[in-house]
């Protein structure tokens, strides 16, 4: 018998590319200490139906953003003059993306293969043929950086970081080296690298949902829970950096999945995935917090984890907490200076996204080409929600626009007794026949099965000048862009 995705995909028209589906499984342990999946960005069962046909076919003008497979008109949402378009074929696992400068777009699925995606006949759709198996890091895959001033691609690894000599329009990467070593696994194990001016960033997430590799009651994790950086001039070829001797340079950070750049204020920000089952003042209060910290990640800069958790809606003696406000977790260690330890020894973040969003990355729309999204974006952020098991009804499951001031600030959320406000705005998600954004997990399945789109990496093309959204259910490509 058929699976149901197998028969939803031989329903396509015919001008859908038809190739084998495989399934994504989301890469997560058990996370024994917080009972959710040990990524916190929710579970999978690793299926997805392709998009069912809208009844007209893609455009092929060329650097239209609305070329490739239309989408069901009633079942998604992106803004009033936008399109959204499937525009590849499916790649197993696939977690962040990011662009070349050349164009081609490079990915890094679960299991750690890097793919090179080149849109050949530029049709507006990478086709099976047109995605490149570039190099592989033997597992634990998230994303991969193209440092195109020092010669490589840099990924993470089981154990660490490799990286791989890159030259533009090769289809296939160089020798791969060990550049970090023995960093933790296990809980929160992707290991997020990004370059910037010749130092490597790297991320470590914790071992748990409130976890410290010592179980100190005031000092901060500096194994896990944190970024590191290395700097690449003192490398040695063939004597790859240990874990331990990289400088701690963002802690208090329980799993920031997503990091990225500014190129406008050259500012480094994280999301991050906060805490499950949160109690406070020994209530209840995990279905509206902890906020989802976006922060600057800079040196020296101390978040809170796994003391402290951010208040996105907490009602305390009759107030309103502000949100953004740092307070103790009691389910870690019991403190009796709490909220004041918070207060003079975490900061508070940028800004924070709804609770249990599970937010997976972050990229700016900064310097790349105009037209293809709204001016007014310019300098904000966009973020992948991957969506979360902790919270009822759920959230997540969209892509949002965060904005950001010149200064690097950005506007907190805003809440009363019973209501938060958050500045962001939907750019894609899940939609309505009335045309409206629906939070909750969604689907354009061909059958009833309704199986959830997952967004796990975000990225504006530097020439059209899109945006386009991997999914790790399916492994599929999204690009978003204003009808021409």
């Amino acid at each position: 018998m058929l699976s149901r995705r197998a028969a939803a995909l031989l329903a396509l028209p015919v001008f859908v590319l038809l190739v084998p589906i495989a399934a994504c499984g989301e890469d997560a342990t058990s996370d024994a200490a917080g009972g959710g999946t040990a990524n916190g960005d929710g579970g999978t069962d690793g299926s997805q139906v392709e998009p069912a046909d809208s009844g007209a076919p893609p455009t092929q003008a060329k650097g239209d953003p609305c070329r490739g497979q239309p989408l069901p008109e009633d079942q998604h949402y992106v803004p009033s003059g936008m399109c959204a378009r499937l525009v590849s074929a499916p790649t197993n696992g696939l977690r962040q993306i990011a662009f070349a400068p050349n164009g081609d777009m490079i990915g890094q699925s679960n299991s750690g293969k890097i793919w090179l995606f080149r849109d050949e006949d530029d049709d507006g759709f990478f086709t099976k043929a047109e995605i490149h198996e570039w190099a592989d890091t033997g597992g634990n895959g998230n994303n991969a950086h193209v440092d195109v001033a020092g010669g490589y691609v840099y990924a993470g690894s089981n154990g660490g970081v490799k990286r791989f000599a890159y030259e533009a329009g090769a289809l296939k990467g160089g020798p791969g080296e060990d550049v970090v070593v023995n960093q933790p696994g296990g809980g929160h194990a992707k290991h997020t690298v990004h370059v910037y001016d010749g130092f490597l960033y790297v991320h470590s997430g914790s071992a748990g949902n409130a976890t410290h590799e010592t179980n100190s009651k005031s000092e901060y994790d500096t194994k896990r829970s944190l970024i590191k950086r290395f700097d690449l001039s003192m490398l040695t070829v063939g004597t790859p950096f240990e874990w331990d001797a990289g400088e701690p340079f963002t802690v208090g950070l329980r799993n920031a999945n997503g990091f990225a750049r500014n190129e406008l204020t050259k500012k480094i920000y994280g999301v991050v995935n906060g805490l499950d089952e949160q109690r406070y003042d020994g209530k209840d209060v995990h279905n509206d917090n902890p906020g989802e910290q976006v922060v600057e990640v800079a040196a020296g800069k101390k978040y809170g984890y796994p003391f402290c958790f951010t208040a996105q809606r907490i009602v305390h003696n009759g107030s309103v907490i502000p949100p953004g406000t740092q307070l103790w977790n009691a389910g870690y260690q019991a403190n009796p200076d709490g909220d004041a330890w918070c207060a003079a020894n975490s900061e508070k973040p940028t800004t924070f996204v709804q609770a249990h969003s599970a937010p997976l990355d972050i990229t700016f729309f900064d310097k790349q080409a105009q037209g293809a999204l709204p001016e007014k974006w310019r300098g904000g952020a966009f973020i992948a929600f991957h969506g979360s098991w902790n919270r009822s009804p759920a959230t997540g499951y969209k892509v949002v626009w965060q904005p950001f001031n010149a200064d690097g600030t950005a506007p907190m959320p805003t809440s009363t007794s019973t209501t938060t406000t958050f500045p962001y705005e939907v750019v894609f998600g899940g939609g309505t026949v009335a045309g409206g954004a629906e939070d909750k997990p969604w689907s354009w399945s061909s059958d009833s099965a309704g199986e959830a789109t997952r967004p796990a990496g975000v990225a504006v093309n530097p020439i059209d000048g899109a945006l386009y959204i991997a999914s790790d259910t399916g492994g599929l490509v999204y690009r978003i862009g204003i009808k021409k």
